[in-house]
């Protein structure tokens, strides 16, 4: 019995530019979460969780952060660049300043033992697309899902040929099995808007750092 290919659903660089203009405009914390989420391709249960002792350096002097994962129990460690650590750094800084000496980098305001609630995330999000009016390529009203952004990243890196074994790592994926719907919607090279989605991102991001 053959089983047809998942389509994922994912954001076209358009949207994402539309998207992250607002989520910069948001509550500091939370816009930090939505964007490490998106740069690091995590599941949202596993940025909120991350903790404040995850980034590290291995032995060739390479930044990396750990991240485990809630759905599966497994951690997996994977490198980033200047602008993650950074970012991360300001979200650590605000926590302690405002929470103290919590184990996670993004804490439940009632209780700081525990990660943020997803609940607050949707609901930010929600309003924000609410408010602001936005609305995908075909004029429809964005949905908020957070997942579509790691669908995303899985999507990008297809686009730039990278081969299936790495994208699992990438993603914490124990085997390659569903890398298949990420190649179902990355069949074509990168396009040059892609590149200037990025460039885009990172001067969110350096917005987003100055002055946090």
């Amino acid at each position: 019995m053959q089983h047809s290919l998942r389509v994922y659903k994912v954001y076209s660089d358009a949207e994402l530019k539309r998207l992250n203009a607002a989520i910069v405009k948001l509550d500091v914390q939370i816009a930090r979460v939505l964007i490490i989420h998106q740069l690091l391709g995590t599941r949202i249960s596993d940025t909120l969780t991350l903790r404040r002792n995850a980034i590290f350096k291995n032995d060739k002097g390479i930044w990396m952060i750990r991240i485990d994962q809630v759905k599966t129990g497994r951690s997996y460690n994977k490198a980033i660049d200047e602008d993650v650590k950074r970012l991360f750094d300001k979200a650590c800084e605000y926590t302690q300043k405002n929470y103290g000496d919590t184990e996670y980098v993004f804490v439940n305001a009632k209780d700081y033992s525990r990660p943020m609630q997803y609940g607050r995330i949707a609901y930010q999000l929600r309003a924000m697309i609410n408010r602001n009016d936005l609305r995908d390529d075909h004029g429809e009203r964005f949905h908020w899902e957070t997942h579509i952004w790691r669908h995303n990243y899985g999507h990008k890196l297809t686009e730039c040929h990278v081969d299936d074994v790495t994208i699992a790592k990438l993603l914490g994926h124990a085997n390659t099995s569903s890398i298949k719907n990420y190649r179902k919607i990355g069949n074509k090279v990168m396009a040059n808007e892609t590149q200037d989605m990025r460039s885009a991102m990172d001067q969110m991001i350096d917005d987003i750092l100055k002055g946090w």
